[in-house]
C-alpha cells in the first residue's frame, strides 16, 4: 500500500470485545459432501450449510433453498452487523477471443504470452492468471490456446439475517454442542428466497461481541 498521512490509524467503536468473523464458501448443491458448498475458509468458523442435492453430511439440516446456515465454533451475546458479498459464477462458455468492452475472466493461460494477453485488454502490471478478470479492449483470438469465460449472476439481489438471531448465539454446554449459530436468506428481485447460482462465491462478515453489557445510550 503507497503510503498516506491518515489523520488516525485507530477505530473506535462503542461496544465491548467486538469480534469480525469471515468467511467465503463456493455454492455446490450436488456437492459430493453433502453440504450445500464447498472450498469453505474462514477462521473460527466450523461449517456452513445450504441445501443439498445429495445424501446430507452429518449436521446439515438441508435447509431449503436460499437459506444458509453459519455456525461457529464459539458462543457470542450480541450480533452486531452482517456483511455478504456475492462473486457471480462463470458462464461456462470456454472462449478463445475477446469481444472489446466485454467482461473476460481468464480459465486456461494455455502459452499466450503476457503481450498476447496485454493486447486482448490485461492491463499493464497484472499477471495473468487463472480467474483474473479484465474488460476486453480487442476483438479477435487471443493466441497460444488461451480462454476466457464471461460472468453469469448469481439471481441473488441481497441477502438477509432470519430473525430471532440472539437465541442462537449461545448455546449451553457449546463443547458439546458447538458454538453460535447465524442463519441468512438469499433473495432475489421479486423478494422471494432463491437459491444462488452454483459456483456463486460468497462471502460473509458477521460482526459479533462476547460483552453482555449494553453501552449507555444504546
Amino acid at each position: 500500500m503507497a503510503n498516506r498521512n491518515w489523520l488516525s490509524n485507530k477505530l473506535y467503536q462503542m461496544e465491548a470485545y467486538p469480534v469480525l468473523v469471515s468467511c467465503n464458501f463456493q455454492v455446490q448443491k450436488a456437492d459430493a459432501g453433502g453440504l450445500g458448498i464447498v472450498n469453505l475458509q474462514g477462521g473460527t468458523v466450523k461449517a456452513v450449510y445450504m441445501a443439498t442435492s445429495a445424501t446430507p453430511a452429518a449436521g446439515n439440516p438441508n435447509p431449503e433453498d436460499g437459506v444458509i446456515v453459519i455456525e461457529l465454533q464459539d458462543n457470542y451475546n450480541k450480533l452486531l452487523g452482517v456483511s455478504a458479498v456475492i462473486a457471480a459464477p462463470l458462464d461456462g462458455s470456454g472462449q478463445t477471443s475477446t469481444t472489446a468492452g466485454n467482461l473476460s475472466v481468464i480459465t486456461v493461460l494455455g502459452t499466450a504470452t503476457l503481450a498476447q494477453w496485454q493486447a486482448a485488454g490485461l492491463p499493464a502490471g497484472v499477471t495473468p492468471a487463472v480467474g483474473v478478470s479484465f474488460i476486453a479492449t480487442a476483438t479477435g483470438a487471443i493466441g497460444g490456446s488461451a480462454e476466457v469465460q464471461n460472468t453469469s449472476t448469481s439471481g441473488v439481489m441481497l441477502v438477509e439475517v432470519v430473525p430471532s438471531q440472539a437465541n442462537m448465539l449461545a448455546k449451553s454446554n457449546s463443547p458439546v454442542n458447538g458454538g453460535a449459530i447465524v442463519m441468512l436468506q438469499a433473495i432475489d428481485a421479486a423478494g422471494a428466497k432463491v437459491a444462488p447460482a452454483n459456483g456463486s462465491v460468497i462471502a460473509v462478515s458477521l460482526y459479533l461481541s462476547n460483552s453482555s453489557v449494553t453501552v449507555q445510550g444504546q
